[in-house]
């Protein structure tokens, strides 16, 4: 009798070790997910936003070469605006792609466009109108990289806004890329090398992410574990039920209507933003370059916030996260009218608003999706609306030429009144949200007085 219930304790402690173990190796691939998802996004998905320095590194290359005429404004925005709709159209695609034919092809097409387009960049010189605008449109695609990790958030049911904040965070480092890539002048080194680092990222992420859409299909757990982590995920979108759960009512619901017109009028003077913001500089005062590098570095400089962002929406909600952010912008849009005589200190302020709320915007167009629709249709959700906002952003281009003829104050009073627009549509979206919780409080005080 001892002797079997010996042998009884002896199987439920090696099942008890054996799950310890199968949770274990769960929590370490699901946290390497999540470094490769924050890596490749930190390297690849918004590099084309760090446009200032590369720009001044295109003029100094055709000065030096001692060209007699000088590269245009107009001339240098085709190929920004190039990148940065391949940044938000290319998005749609790679969702449409991630949902179709999953993560690792797409994330994998993304980065060989990524490894092109650079080795590209370093093989064409300043006048190379063709070569530079490929490149660029070629870099922007590598945003579809971020697109397809973010739902790794499914396996943090925990804390997916936080997940999720942090990779919009990444894209805003990978603004950085550009201004060390052209340290030194070494422009054509620097992206030779990192053509060669997106091919090592593209055979890391054919080894480890899903063939399928879902990130729990790699992670080895127990049966148990497995249908008890698959039941929390699917739990965790206890908001914006009323959107529906089939692609078709979502898409037709009012929420995801008024995202997607939020989005995308806001979208226009972030990108008109980075297009314009060296020459705006440049026309203050900043002969040097000097405050052009200060606009990169905090640009990706406020990513160690995109965290704080996610935990902010938990406590008080998307609405009013959407409408800080937009309202930040904003605010950026009417330091740049200020005077030159009000000095270039002050446009310090500006730009670190302005990076604040470009972070915060992405962040919760992404978050927004996540928590209010799920992640079943996230790909498609996402990429439509981006498509849509990529097709509006052109005419950013025409309004650099309206700040290039004209001055720029009347381009940039009209991006700050754009904003301005929006403020209702996060009202309302935070009333929504607030009738939302307090309807959840309710029912669970009538489970509580059941029980």
């Amino acid at each position: 009798m001892t002797k079997s219930r010996c042998a009884r304790c002896a199987t439920h402690g090696d099942a008890m070790g054996a799950s310890s173990r199968a949770s274990a190796r769960a929590d370490r691939r699901r946290w390497a997910l999540f470094a490769l998802a924050f890596f490749s996004s930190s390297l690849v998905a918004g590099t084309v936003y760090g446009w200032p320095p590369l720009r001044r590194s295109l003029i100094g290359a055709h000065a030096r070469s001692g060209a007699s005429d000088a590269l245009g404004e107009k001339r240098l925005a085709v190929h920004f605006t190039a990148g940065s709709w391949s940044v938000q159209g290319g998005r749609f695609i790679a969702g449409m792609s991630r949902d179709h034919f999953g993560t690792r092809f797409t994330c994998c097409a993304c980065l060989a466009f990524v490894a092109a387009g650079a080795a590209a960049m370093a093989a064409a010189k300043p006048t190379d109108d063709a070569m530079l605008t490929f490149g660029m449109f070629a870099m922007g695609l590598g945003s579809g990289v971020q697109l397809c990790v973010q739902p790794v958030a499914a396996l943090f049911p925990e804390c997916a806004s936080t997940v999720m904040s942090a990779l919009s965070g990444a894209f805003q480092v990978s603004g950085l890329v550009f201004l060390a890539l052209t340290a030194g002048d070494e422009r054509e080194i620097g992206f030779y090398v990192f053509s060669a680092v997106a091919a090592a990222l593209f055979a890391l992420c054919y080894v480890m992410l899903p063939r399928g859409q879902s990130f729990l299909e790699v992670v080895p757990e127990d049966a148990s574990t497995t249908s008890g982590r698959r039941a929390e995920a699917k739990s965790a979108r206890a908001e914006g039920l009323a959107n529906g759960h089939s692609r078709e009512e979502q898409l037709r619901s009012a929420e995801y209507l008024g995202l997607v017109a939020w989005f995308t009028v806001v979208v226009c003077p972030l990108q008109f933003y980075i297009s314009a913001i060296g020459y705006e500089l440049e026309t203050k005062g900043d002969t040097t370059g000097e405050y052009s590098s200060i606009f990169s570095v905090a640009y990706g400089a406020v990513a160690v916030f995109a965290a704080v962002g996610g935990r902010i929406a938990d406590k008080i909600g998307q609405g009013a996260c959407q409408g800080l952010a937009t309202a930040s912008v904003a605010i950026s849009f009417a330091i740049l009218c200020l005077p030159k005589s009000a000095g270039l200190g002050v446009q310090v302020f500006g730009m670190t608003a302005y990076s604040f709320g470009r972070l915060f915007v992405f962040a919760m167009y992404f978050s927004n999706v996540g928590r209010r629709f799920g992640f079943e249709h996230y790909g498609t959700l996402c990429g439509i609306g981006l498509l849509i906002s990529a097709i509006w952003s052109l005419i950013q281009y025409p309004l650099l030429s309206w700040a290039v003829e004209k001055g720029p104050n009347g381009a940039n009073a009209l991006c700050c009144a754009m904003c301005c627009v929006t403020l209702p549509y996060a009202a309302w979206l935070a009333r929504r949200e607030a009738v939302e919780r307090a309807e959840l409080r309710l029912r669970r005080e009538l489970a509580n007085e059941n029980h």
